[in-house]
């Protein structure tokens, strides 16, 4: 069985994201200007570490609890 997902348009605390390989959940989302003044969202999450995306990036989200198999 294949989890229902969508591509999100504002990412927040408790969403859930297919990220390397696995689905993590994030614990905190801000904005934040790169060093090329390009807009980008550092997430950090709640399994350790963190991440950033460019702006306009498609992330793949997943239900509240991590579904099953790969992203």
């Amino acid at each position: 069985m294949t989890p229902s997902t969508r591509r999100a348009v504002l990412v927040g605390e408790g969403d859930v994201i297919g990220y390397e390989g696995q689905w993590r959940t994030v614990a905190t989302a801000r904005t934040e200007r790169g060093p090329m003044g390009g807009l980008a969202v550092v997430v950090t999450w709640e399994e350790g570490g963190t991440a950033r995306f460019p702006a306009g990036d498609e992330l793949l989200l997943g239900g509240q609890e991590p579904p099953t198999g790969e992203p």
